[in-house]
């Protein structure tokens, strides 16, 4: 290296250059490198971006899809929610799971031994665990309409007396009609293939009656307890004789008038199980109003008539039917051997029907089966709380809907429609939900997937209505030969104002026909109302000299009619002769207009007249009676249109007369069609209220009157509370409400086997009228 360069020290700056530039080499290498860096983390950076973006729009597409799906989830639950609405819960039907019992299954040799007996059908798998079920705790089944209940039951009782040894008379089965009993006793027989069985079939009033004999036998002094008597057919007749007899003599005319009569009441209130006593503090409660200044109140004298009626009965040997259930169970209240007796009697007892049973039939079952006892006789209850109509007579479904209230209880559904077809099954399901807070929730599946007809039908009025169901039946009816089989039919109503038009063109074309409810024959004679104001005009009229007590009658009913309390007219009648019209109007219209006065005044010398022999215009008369504000408020539309078209036709007192003795004659020749039809050897059109069709079941069903006020009826009240409810009660005027009503509809509707056809006119005496509400409800088609 030159010195001078080291003197001058160019040598280290040379060095230092070339260190820089080796150094800037570098980092322009460096650079370089950053720079192919900084490209990829750019390109990556982008890559990411259109990742982020992509992953924004499929997040977005995501998102959309997500919303899609919600809202097609959310219109499936609204068709769940319409469908559980209509039809109830949605069931999965596992036919082969109803198949038969497996070759392994230790029962197998039991079915098989009943399956010849049982239609060459299988029981379903329900059927079997409710027929093996071990009854360590009571059974509670809810069988729906047409689900093989009887055949269940029975094969049950075969099952206890071959599989699990129990005697056979240590099984009772009770149910609600001599027909019901002779299905069921026949039944078991077969399962049992025996000629007659020792197990105890019977009615409620026939097994009580022979459980009251037999503790009698074996405890002989229980008999003083109760009345007594032989035949209950005479018995009733005596009985009547007797109470009629004794509400004169006892003055208890206030509480023996109106829609129930006094006989009506006490028998209510014995079937709810009310003592004399109980039914004592009733009236005290709700009708000695009626008289309110009487030093002998009409509870004091209805006690006092209750002891001499019950006294005399027992001296006379005058027993009823109702005696054969309250002997029983004043013996089982009153004597402890002879309830530990009858609580040994059996080990187990079937009730069917058990949505029919009433609180005094109740109170002897617990008697019989003490809920607290453990070896009392299993209780094995079958029924359906959407098939209870019969509330009026006392009937409760509560029974079965909180049975597991009062007794240790395993429940089981027979669910499965044997009876119809699909479309007739699913319309029932849907009437009935609607009673949704009254109910156990439940739901049948039809069996049977065939073809039929179920839909309504709207005519234009009655006459078509009616000619149609005719045509209908005639065509379903007619065979090969172009004969036709009426009895393949059957007409079902809710009352009888619905039959009217049906029953005159039956009449005018000849077509036979039988009804059951031969009273509905009556036409306007028969109407609540009107009923009750011609038989007091007939006893007023047709006696050959007057009547106090008659005249009095048709003032009272016409003060009635005017809203007038029957207390004022006890008190305005009390003392007085025969009191002439003016004065009666007076107090019988009160403050209303003199027009009405003038009209009551000239209703009742109409009467007067007809009385005496002359001649009045009966439609006049009938108009005015017609106008009467709550003889107005009460019949329908309809009713009073039939009472004034008829009263057309009756131009004098014995022509009206004629009417009535007509029909009267007519209502009497039924008896022994009715009794052909049901042998087997007349051939007519069966018509029925849909109350005597429940149990039943029919090929085809024509289901009439689906208009407001026929079905369901005008009467019918919102469910009341419990306090008025309590009030209906101790009144003895159950109500009908619309939720029995919908039960009532939901057991016509489930009559039918192959075809329904619901029918309801759009006019009625040419004016139009709305259709049922049942008639929404149910959903088929028009056709």
């Amino acid at each position: 290296m030159n010195l001078f360069n080291i003197i001058t020290g160019r040598a280290k700056l040379i060095e230092e250059v070339q260190e820089l530039t080796a150094t800037i080499a570098r980092y322009k290498k460096e650079t370089k490198q950053l720079e192919l860096q900084i490209r990829s983390y750019e390109s990556n950076y982008t890559d990411a971006i259109k990742n982020i973006s992509n992953l924004k729009d499929t997040i977005a597409s995501a998102e959309l899809e997500i919303t899609a799906q919600n809202k097609e989830i959310q219109e499936k639950e609204k068709l769940i929610t319409t469908y559980s609405m209509y039809y109830g819960e949605i069931i999965n039907v596992d036919r082969k799971g109803d198949k038969g019992l497996s070759e392994h299954d230790q029962d197998k040799s039991f079915f098989d031994f009943l399956r010849p007996k049982n239609d060459n059908n299988d029981f379903n798998n329900d059927q079997v665990e409710a027929i093996r079920y071990n009854m360590k705790k009571n059974l509670r089944i809810i069988a729906g309409a047409g689900s093989g209940k009887t055949q269940t039951i029975c094969a049950k009782t075969a099952y206890l007396i071959m599989m699990e040894n129990v005697k056979q008379d240590k099984i009772a089965m009770f149910t609600f009609t001599n027909k019901a009993a002779s299905e069921m006793r026949t039944r078991v027989n077969e399962f049992l293939d025996e000629e007659e069985s020792k197990v105890v079939v019977g009615t409620f009033n026939g097994i009580f009656a022979s459980l009251y004999n037999d503790v009698k036998r074996k405890f002989p002094y229980v008999e003083r307890i109760g009345i007594e008597g032989e035949d209950v057919n005479e018995g009733q007749r005596k009985y009547n004789r007797l109470l009629n007899g004794l509400i004169r003599k006892y003055g208890l005319k206030p509480i023996n008038e109106g829609e129930k009569p006094l006989k009506e009441k006490i028998g209510y209130w014995t079937n709810m199980g009310f003592t004399s006593d109980e039914m004592t503090k009733f009236i005290k409660k709700h009708f000695d109003d009626l008289e309110p200044n009487s030093d002998n109140p009409l509870s004091l004298r209805f006690s006092n008539m209750m002891t001499e009626f019950n006294e005399q009965r027992k001296t006379e040997r005058i027993m009823v039917f109702d005696d054969q259930i309250v002997n029983l169970l004043k013996v089982l209240q009153q004597d402890d051997d002879a309830r530990e007796y009858l609580q040994q009697r059996f080990d187990y007892i079937f009730i069917d029907e058990f949505q029919d049973t009433n609180p005094l039939q109740m109170e002897i079952i617990k008697l019989l089966c003490p809920p607290d006892k453990k070896d009392a006789a299993k209780l094995i209850i079958v029924g359906d709380d959407d098939q209870s109509i019969y509330y009026f007579r006392g009937a409760e479904p509560k029974f079965i809907k909180e049975f597991a209230q009062t007794y240790s209880t395993h429940t089981l559904t027979l669910m499965t429609n044997y009876r119809s077809i699909e479309s007739i099954v699913k319309a029932g399901n849907r009437v009935i939900t609607h009673n949704a807070k009254d109910r156990i929730k439940k739901s049948m599946t039809p069996f049977h997937y065939k073809n039929g007809d179920c839909y309504i039908k709207a005519l234009s009025n009655p006459t078509e209505e009616a000619n149609w169901i005719i045509n209908q039946a005639v065509k379903i009816g007619t065979n090969e030969q172009q004969e036709v089989d009426y009895s393949r039919s059957v007409v079902l109503y809710r009352s009888s104002t619905q039959l009217k038009t049906l029953l005159q063109q039956l009449e005018i074309l000849d077509i036979p026909f039988v009804i059951e409810t031969n009273q509905d024959l009556m036409g306007i004679f028969n109407i609540d109302g009107f009923k009750q104001a011609f038989d007091n005009w007939v006893k007023f009229i047709n006696e050959e000299q007057s009547k106090l007590v008659e005249w009095n009658m048709i003032l009272k009913h016409t003060a009635n009619a005017f809203y007038r309390n029957n207390r004022d007219i006890t008190e305005f009648q009390r003392g007085k002769g025969d009191i002439d019209p003016s004065d009666a109007a007076e107090f019988i219209c009160g403050r209303s207009s003199d027009k009405n006065k003038k009209m009551v005044i000239e209703y009742l010398n109409d009467l007067i007249q007809l009385k005496i022999g002359k001649p009045v215009s009966l439609k006049a008369l009938i108009k005015k009676f017609l106008t009467f504000p709550v003889i107005e408020k009460q019949l329908t539309k309809e009713e009073k249109k039939w009472i004034e078209m008829e009263s057309v036709e009756f131009d004098s007192w014995a022509s009206m007369m004629q009417r009535y003795s007509q029909m009267k004659k007519k209502k009497d020749e039924m008896k022994k069609k009715i009794e052909d039809y049901h042998n087997g050897n007349y051939n007519a059109l069966y018509l029925l209220t849909i109350h005597k069709s429940k149990g039943l079941s029919f090929e085809n069903v024509f289901l009439i009157g689906l208009y407001e006020n026929g079905l369901p009826s005008k009467r019918a009240i919102k469910k009341p509370n419990k306090t008025e409810l309590k009030k209906h009660v101790e009144q003895a005027d159950p109500p009908s409400t619309i939720e029995e009503e919908r039960r009532l509809m939901y057991v016509a509707v489930t009559r039918p086997k192959k075809n329904l056809y619901i029918t309801l006119p759009k006019t009625i005496n040419d004016k139009p009228v709305k259709s049922s509400v049942f008639i929404n409800e149910i959903q088929l088609p028009f056709k």
